[in-house]
């Protein structure tokens, strides 16, 4: 699995530089990690003395919230075989969020489909294209990823469907699988986690390298750092700090089920509070050899609501 992932990396950042800076859709704001973040790993030093910066994390408190009382605003997501209720996390993930709200209230998403639908995995919608292919963010280019030790891609997450990092758009699916993990099977999971996240920052850093506008020479022998440096990640598990910091969202994966290889790489906002029978019962129609349903699953619309009260 490493060398795969190791082979996966070069291959990613490779057509990264291919396309040049248009295809990051990055920006300086980036929320991936918290004002207070601290570097987990020292940095190692390339042969001209350009240092590679270690996995960067995230040092806010971490709170499982998807499983706490509602407090954010919610959406009711009405389809052709009933309604969805999910719960918003606007302070851990603010641009998925507006972007889900705004595109919501636009009615951006009434009558779309949900074009890809996988049992014991998650449905996917929010495509105007209806295969995959289309949708675009409120502010018409791709924005970054939003992670947050915080939000897990647990059974019902409602998270930003991408195409790599910081490329999301308008499409975003919900995770259906109960699948859980076992004790032993914690360790392997939160190295991917953090492999996960270490793939994310190097890829935003050569993103970077391309935007200063260096040569493709340059730009390849600094890809050729960050490849090293990952291989010597990859081949460690995930720094003491790390587990025990993750610690509570493995236990909940043992609890729950879900998809944690999809943590890092996929931005959760959202979580199911009502109507995973619905999630379920479309999860399980009948689809095509490309994972659309047979028979058309629709999202009528999509209905915002305020934040709900506290008052007694």
């Amino acid at each position: 699995m490493k060398k795969y992932a190791c082979t996966f990396l070069a291959l990613v950042l490779a057509l990264a530089l291919l396309a040049g800076c248009g295809s990051s859709g990055s920006s300086s704001g980036s929320s991936q990690t918290s004002s207070a973040a601290s570097s987990a790993e020292s940095q190692s030093s390339s042969a001209d003395g350009e240092e590679i910066p270690g996995v960067t994390l995230d040092t806010a408190l971490v709170e499982l919230i998807q499983f706490e009382e509602p407090t954010g605003p919610q959406a009711t997501i009405s389809t052709s075989m009933g309604d969805i209720v999910v719960v918003l996390f606007p302070q851990q993930a603010p641009k998925a969020v507006e972007n889900f709200i705004t595109h919501a209230k636009e009615g951006y998403y009434d009558g779309l489909l949900f074009h890809r639908v996988i049992d014991d995995f998650m449905i996917q919608g929010g495509d105007p294209n209806g295969n995959g292919t289309g949708g675009e963010s409120i502010w018409g280019t791709p924005f970054e990823d939003e992670f947050s030790d915080s939000l897990h891609n647990f059974r019902g997450a409602l998270s930003m469907a991408n195409s790599g990092t910081d490329t999301n758009g308008s499409q975003f699916f919900i995770v259906q699988s109960g699948d859980t993990i076992t004790e032993e099977m914690m360790s392997q999971y939160a190295q991917v986690l953090y492999t996960n996240l270490a793939f994310n920052q190097a890829q935003r850093r050569i993103y970077d390298k391309i935007d200063q506008g260096l040569s493709q020479e340059e730009v390849t022998a600094y890809m050729e750092k960050e490849q090293a440096a990952y291989d010597a990640l990859a081949s460690a598990p995930a720094p003491e700090e790390y587990v025990e910091r993750i610690q509570p969202a493995l236990d909940k994966y043992a609890e729950v089920g879900g998809t944690p290889w999809l943590d890092n790489k996929h931005t959760v906002f959202g979580q199911v509070i009502e109507g995973m029978d619905v999630v379920d019962a479309i999860a399980a129609v009948a689809t095509d050899d490309s994972a659309k349903p047979v028979e058309d699953v629709t999202i009528l619309s999509i209905t915002i609501s305020e934040t709900p009260s506290t008052d007694e």
